[in-house]
C-alpha cells in the first residue's frame, strides 16, 4: 500500500513491519518475488528433464491499475533485484487481467437466475469490473469490440478500499473490548498467536450467513494478556465496554453478534458502493458488475452490491480471488487482448515555449539568443487525462529543436488537463533520458521528434532523430 499513489517513491523508501521495524521497501518486495520464483524453478526443474532456467520463462507480475508509473516502474526494478531479466518481464494490470479470464472461460456460477456468461457478451456491451483485494479496490469500465478483444472506456479507478480495511476495525474493536491496545501487545510479544488469531477471523469475515453469532477460538493468550495490562479479565472489561450484550466470552471462545461483524464492514462498503454509482451515473448503458478479487468472496460485500443496484447483474465468477492470477497467465500470451486505454494522467515533455506575458509569470521568463523571449519548465502536452489512447502504435508525436550535442527529455504527469508548467502543483516526474544528437555545432538547432506509448501497461517513449536514429526511454527511480 505504500506503493498507492505515492508520487515521492524511491529506490530507498522504507517499510515498517508489524513491529516498527524498518527495512527498504525494495528488499522486503523484491525478497517476496525472488522466493517465489525461486520455488517455482524448484519445483520445474524437479518435474522437467534436463532442467530450465529463469530465462526460459515469461513473468507476469500483476499490479493494480490505480497505481502510478512510478509505482510500476518499482516493481520493475524489485524484480530485477529478484534476478528476472526485464526482457522476460510483463506488468499486467489486475482488473484488466481478471476481465480478460472472464472473457475466455465459460463461467456458469453467478450471483443471478439466470447464469449469465461473460464470454459471450456481444460486441459493444459494456462492463465493470470491481476487482477487490487485500488492500485496494480497482475498478475498470470494458467494453467488448470483437473477437474477445476488450477495450477501456474509462480511466481506472478506486481506492483504498480493501479487505485489510475489515481487519483495522476488528483490531479497534478488540483493543475496544478489551480497555486496552491488546493486539498491539499480541503482535509485540507473541506473533505467531497474532497471525492465527487474524486467520481465524479472516475465515469468519468471509462468510457469516445464517448465524446470530460468529465465534473466534484460541483467544487464552488474549485474555493473559489483558489480564496483565488491566488487571481486569477480558470477561469483566467486555461487561464493562458498550458491546456488553453484544459480545461474550465462554472459556476460549470470542462470541459475536451478527450486527456487530456487519458494522466492521459499513465504511468500507459505502465507499464501494458509492464509486460504483458514481460509474452506473456516468456510464448508463452499464448492465454489469462483474466482482472478482479475494474481498469479493465476502458474502457481505456481495449482498450489498446486489441490493445497492437492483437492476444491475452481478457475476462472482467460481474462485473469483484466482481471476487475477488465471488472467495474467492469459495475458502473458497474449498482451493485445486490450485495444485501448484511457490515459489516468495528463503526460508531456518539459520544454521551453515562446513567451506570451499575458499567459505566462515573469518569472519563467528567460532570454535566449537573439534577445528571445522563452517561458521555461513549460509543459509540453502529449496526452490528456480521459483520453483514449491506442495499444498497437503512438498515442502522440511532438517536434522538438536542440542545439546541445546531448539532451536530457523529461517526462512528467499531471492531474490536470491542461498544466501549464511542470512544476505546477500536484504535477510529478516519471522519469529522464538522454538524447544524443551528435550535434558539433552547439548553434545549429537540431529537430527530434518525441513519441509515447501505451501498448503495454507502462509507458513507453522514443526520441527519434531526423538521420533516423532512435532512442527509447527506459526510467529508473531517484535514490
Amino acid at each position: 500500500m505504500r506503493l498507492y499513489n505515492n508520487t515521492d517513491l524511491r529506490k530507498h523508501t522504507m517499510l515498517n513491519d508489524d513491529t516498527g521495524k524498518p527495512l527498504p521497501a525494495l528488499i522486503v518486495i523484491a525478497t517476496v518475488i525472488k522466493y517465489l520464483k525461486d520455488d517455482l524453478m524448484e519445483f520445474l526443474n524437479d518435474k522437467v528433464a534436463g532442467g530450465i532456467i529463469s530465462s526460459d520463462v515469461n513473468w507476469v507480475l500483476t499490479v493494480p491499475a490505480i497505481w502510478n508509473e512510478r509505482a510500476k516502474q518499482f516493481m520493475r526494478m524489485a524484480a530485477r533485484e529478484a534476478g528476472i531479466d526485464l526482457g522476460h518481464l510483463s506488468l499486467a494490470l489486475e482488473p484488466e487481467a481478471a476481465s480478460i479470464f472472464c472473457r475466455h472461460s465459460n463461467l456458469r456460477r453467478s450471483t443471478i437466475s439466470d447464469n449469465v456468461d461473460i464470454s459471450t457478451f456481444l460486441p459493444g456491451t459494456k462492463y465493470i469490473v470491481c476487482d477487490a483485494g487485500g488492500g485496494t479496490v480497482d475498478i475498470t469500465v470494458h467494453e467488448v469490440v470483437s473477437d474477445k478483444e476488450l477495450k477501456e472506456i474509462d480511466k481506472a479507478s478506486g481506492g483504498a478500499w480493501g479487505g485489510t480495511t475489515i481487519d483495522a476495525e476488528f483490531e479497534k474493536l478488540m483493543d475496544t473490548i478489551a480497555g486496552c491496545a491488546v493486539m498491539k501487545s499480541l503482535k509485540e510479544k507473541f506473533m505467531e498467536d497474532y497471525i492465527e488469531f487474524k486467520r481465524s477471523f479472516e475465515l469468519k469475515k468471509r462468510d457469516f450467513r445464517n448465524t446470530p453469532t460468529v465465534n473466534l477460538r484460541n483467544i487464552s493468550r488474549i485474555n493473559d494478556l489483558v489480564e496483565e495490562m488491566t488487571g481486569r479479565s477480558l470477561q469483566d472489561q467486555i461487561q464493562r465496554s458498550v458491546f456488553k450484550d453484544k459480545i461474550s466470552q465462554n472459556r476460549d471462545k470470542l462470541s459475536i453478534n451478527v450486527d456487530v461483524m456487519e458494522s466492521l464492514f459499513g465504511e468500507t462498503i459505502q465507499s464501494i458502493t458509492c464509486h460504483l454509482s458514481s460509474l452506473l451515473l456516468t456510464h448508463s448503458s452499464i448492465a454489469y458488475i462483474v466482482m472478482v478479487g479475494g474481498f469479493s468472496e465476502s458474502t457481505l460485500l456481495q449482498k450489498r452490491v446486489k441490493e445497492a443496484f437492483p437492476g444491475i447483474q452481478v457475476i462472482i465468477p467460481a474462485d473469483a480471488g484466482l481471476a487475477v492470477l488465471k488472467g495474467a497467465v492469459m495475458f502473458g500470451h497474449n498482451k493485445r487482448c486490450i485495444i485501448s486505454r484511457i490515459a489516468r494522467f495528463t503526460y508531456g515533455v518539459q520544454c521551453q515555449t515562446p513567451f506570451d506575458e499575458s499567459v505566462h509569470p515573469t518569472n519563467s521568463l528567460r532570454i535566449g539568443r537573439n534577445n528571445r523571449r522563452w517561458a521555461v519548465r513549460s509543459f509540453s502536452k502529449h496526452v490528456e487525462v480521459g483520453q483514449e489512447i491506442p495499444v498497437n502504435q503512438a498515442a502522440s508525436q511532438h517536434h522538438y529543436l536542440t542545439r546541445s550535442a546531448q539532451s536530457t527529455i523529461s517526462i512528467f504527469a499531471s492531474h490536470d488537463k491542461n498544466p501549464l508548467f511542470v512544476d505546477d502543483q500536484g504535477n510529478f516526474l516519471i522519469g529522464e533520458f538522454v538524447v544524443d544528437t551528435e550535434n558539433e555545432d552547439s548553434g545549429v538547432y537540431v529537430p527530434y521528434a518525441v513519441e509515447m506509448y501505451f501498448g503495454g501497461t507502462e509507458i513507453q517513449v522514443k526520441a527519434l532523430l531526423s538521420n533516423g536514429k532512435e532512442t527509447e526511454a527506459t526510467f529508473n527511480l531517484p535514490d
